[in-house]
């Protein structure tokens, strides 16, 4: 029971006039003490500076029943006012101590223009439903709060925090509802979504966001914590769902046998089945094969070969332990991609585990990732995935990878050709080489190509695809663009390599017809001889290429070609007098000389009897 003589003694411990007040009332509970009450006020009422101190004061007063007192340090109150903070304690003072509604919520209205934050702004609508208890004006508040609320970068985490606040100030469900589906159409990370899908407290409320995160999430990690959720709601279809999609994901055993383990809670036994087998094949050490053998034991008793294989995996492993052990001191010490890879190629034969050769690919590719791309540097990497795994996604991965980050057609025919002449995933691999040509094949013809852009791609196709059809076809693009006999002859080479005989020497023969010059001709010669023509057919189009010309000098040139290139004197002795009467003046002494040097003792007997 407390009296003067108990009270008296907690003065000392008074160093505010909150602190006053609060004693002032206590002395006002039965028995109550009004004059003691009144005493300590009327002490420290003159003293006051702060609105918080003055609304305490005042309410004193008016438990004392001096209303006049009251209202008037109410009144001292507002004037002092300078901050959210004191408007809030101000409006408390209105309502409490002068029973003005209205004046509290002005108050409450001008310390909400002064708040800014979330946190002070949920405390405001929670001090305010305390006082007044005005829910609309509360959901002033809270769209303040949540407005807020966007511009932050936990927005997940505040908006819980504006949702359980509402919950347990604002007591009005459908508002509370209506707040999450807002959050939940602003937030996309499955974590945030997932967040806030935990904050409901109603799995049935909660079960679109949980589908959202389902569907949006790519790691086992985020999944493990959403498959939390679905079994503490005890929602078996869904924790399938979950289920199905982490076990496309996991790579690892401890998270395959986990799987398996939750599989089985549902009683979905063959997906329980194919995690095991998926958790033996990812095994890397002989604790992790024991734990297979025992999920074995556990779930699938009745299986007695696979329980026997597991055994005979796990004395196989112990047993090369040792080696098991050197091989981990190898890659403890590994600090290259090309060390890394080659401790692979040993795993996979000293060790025959795929498991534990596919960890160290790996590793070997997050160390590619950490330097600037360059496939020359990945292809070993390709090579090697395919050789020592059965993973054709991660296959799969790399390759497309490589492509997309590939600009110039140098590197990318390499990727296709890498592609294409995969030796254990053939069909995988050639039909991502012809993809791949496809692909820049369009980006040709969208573009501004030329003669060179459809001859080098129409060679991959034609070489690394033997797809004579295509290559041919993009041949007729590339002859579309030819403009010199450079660019003919070499279409037509590809043509020849493509299984066209007929249609490379046609191509050969449009080369010669452009041929404006001699030294064109001879250029042209040049060039098929290098693709080892037989004689016959270089002759042929030689021909075409003199007949082609106009101008006696040049004419003249092409004849002198058949000496140099054909060293046949009498097709030249022949072509020397087709053209003879060709040339006059300066001109016909230039012959002479040529013709005299060249086939002298066809036309010149006394060269013939000097001799």
């Amino acid at each position: 029971m407390a009296t003067r003589d108990t009270l008296s003694a907690k003065e000392a411990s008074c160093n505010s006039p909150e602190d006053w007040a609060a004693l002032a009332h206590e002395a006002l509970t039965e028995p109550a003490d009004a004059e003691y009450a009144k005493k300590l006020v009327d002490d420290i009422a003159g003293d006051c500076q702060f609105t918080k101190d003055l609304v305490a004061v005042a309410t004193v007063y008016k438990a004392l029943g001096d209303d006049a007192q009251a209202a008037e340090l109410i009144q001292q109150a507002e004037d002092y006012c300078m901050s959210g903070e004191e408007q809030i304690a101000l409006a408390e003072g209105k309502f409490k101590v002068l029973g003005d509604k209205a004046g509290a919520i002005a108050a409450y209205e001008q310390a909400l223009k002064e708040t800014a934050n979330v946190a002070p702004l949920l405390g405001l609508a929670k001090t305010m439903l305390a006082v007044i208890g005005d829910k609309d004006f509360a959901k002033k508040i809270y769209a303040k709060a949540e407005a807020k609320v966007e511009t932050v970068a936990a927005r997940a985490a505040e908006y819980v925090k504006l949702a359980q606040a509402a919950t347990a100030d604002l007591g009005d469900a459908d508002y509370v509802t209506e707040l999450y589906a807002r959050a939940a159409t602003k937030l996309s990370a499955p974590a945030d979504l997932l967040l806030l899908a935990n904050s409901m407290n109603d799995p049935a409320r909660a079960k679109p966001l949980y589908t959202k995160v389902l569907e949006g999430s790519g790691d086992v990690q985020s999944l493990a914590k959403l498959l939390e959720a679905a079994q503490a709601a005890n929602d078996a279809d869904f924790v399938k769902l979950i289920l199905e999609k982490m076990a496309g994901l996991a790579t690892t055993t401890p998270e395959l046998l986990s799987l398996t383990d939750g599989f089985m809670a549902v009683g979905d036994k063959a997906n329980a089945s194919k995690t095991l087998d998926a958790a033996e094949d990812k095994v890397t050490s002989a604790d992790e094969m024991q734990k297979v053998v025992d999920a074995t034991g556990r779930h699938f008793p009745e299986d007695t070969a696979r329980l026997e294989r597991g055994k005979q995996k796990l004395e196989k492993r112990i047993a090369n332990q040792a080696r098991y052990v050197e091989f981990q001191t190898l890659e403890n010490a590994l600090s290259s991609v090309k060390a890394t890879l080659h401790l692979a190629d040993r795993v996979a034969v000293e060790l025959a585990d795929p498991s534990y050769a596919a960890k160290l690919l790996d590793r070997a590719e997050k160390m590619l990732a950490e330097e600037p791309f360059q496939f020359s540097r990945t292809q070993p990497l390709i090579v090697a995935v395919d050789k020592h795994t059965d993973d054709t996604a991660w296959l799969t991965r790399l390759l497309d990878e490589s492509a997309a980050k590939t600009t110039d057609f140098i590197w990318f025919k390499e990727v296709a050709h890498t592609a294409a002449h995969l030796p254990h995933h053939t069909e995988l691999g050639r039909e991502k080489a012809r993809a791949y040509l496809k692909d820049w094949e369009a980006r040709l013809k969208s573009g501004q190509a030329g003669v060179y852009d459809y001859t080098k791609l129409a060679q991959a196709v034609i070489t690394d695809l033997g797809d004579a059809a295509w290559g041919n076809a993009l041949l007729n693009d590339a002859r579309a663009c030819a403009k010199d006999h450079y660019a003919l002859a070499h279409i037509g080479h590809l043509t020849a390599q493509a299984g066209d005989a007929a249609g490379a020497e046609a191509l050969y023969l449009q080369a010669a017809a452009l041929c404006t010059s001699g030294e064109a001709a001879l250029q042209l010669l040049d060039r098929l001889k290098s693709y080892e023509l037989p004689e016959a057919q270089l002759r042929k189009i030689y021909e075409a290429c003199g007949k082609a010309l106009t101008s006696p000098a040049d004419k003249l040139r092409w004849v002198e070609g058949i000496t140099e290139c054909f060293r046949d004197k009498a097709w030249a002795a022949q072509a020397y007098g087709a053209i003879e009467s060709q040339f006059t003046g300066a001109d016909k002494m230039r012959f002479h000389q040529s013709r005299m040097s060249r086939v002298g003792d066809e036309f010149y007997p006394y060269r013939r009897h000097a001799a």
